[in-house]
């Protein structure tokens, strides 16, 4: 089997016979298509999501008055030893993590999501970020001695 470096053959591209409605390539919404858990599935399959990781610095907990769900920023960072540590930064959405106590201990990462990085201008949405994506932690638990 022939590798197709990374491009769409004839046998991936869309059929029109298909039953399933799917939008056009060149009308998506970004957005929606990340939401999607086929896209999910594929993108963690591809990138390095860290399981393990080493809390350095929480936010306060952030309840937002229009939807009620509850987001919390974290700085973390992940890794076996000095030489291959990376920065693991991410939102925690509706879960909460205590600011002070949470400092230096170590949660497994159950459930997450990616999103889009957008590019604001203080409250003014510019569009989304060319490069990184956004970690969204759903479920996470506090590890025993690991």
């Amino acid at each position: 089997m022939a590798e197709n470096n990374g491009k769409l053959n004839n046998d991936k591209l869309n059929n029109s016979n298909s039953t399933e409605k799917k939008p056009l390539y060149a009308d998506v919404s970004l957005k929606e298509l990340f939401a999607k858990a086929e896209v999910q599935n594929a993108l963690a399959k591809c990138l390095n999501i860290p399981k393990l990781v080493v809390i350095k610095k929480v936010r306060n907990p952030y309840t937002s008055p229009d939807t009620g769900v509850t987001t919390q920023k974290v700085e973390a960072v992940s890794g076996t030893s000095l030489a291959d540590m990376v920065t693991a930064n991410f939102t925690l959405v509706g879960v909460k993590i205590d600011p002070v106590t949470a400092i230096n201990e170590t949660y497994r990462i159950l459930e997450c999501t990616l999103g889009l990085n957008a590019n604001m201008n203080g409250k003014n949405f510019n569009g989304y970020a060319a490069t990184g994506l956004k970690l969204l932690v759903t479920k996470l638990e506090k590890t025993e001695g690991e």
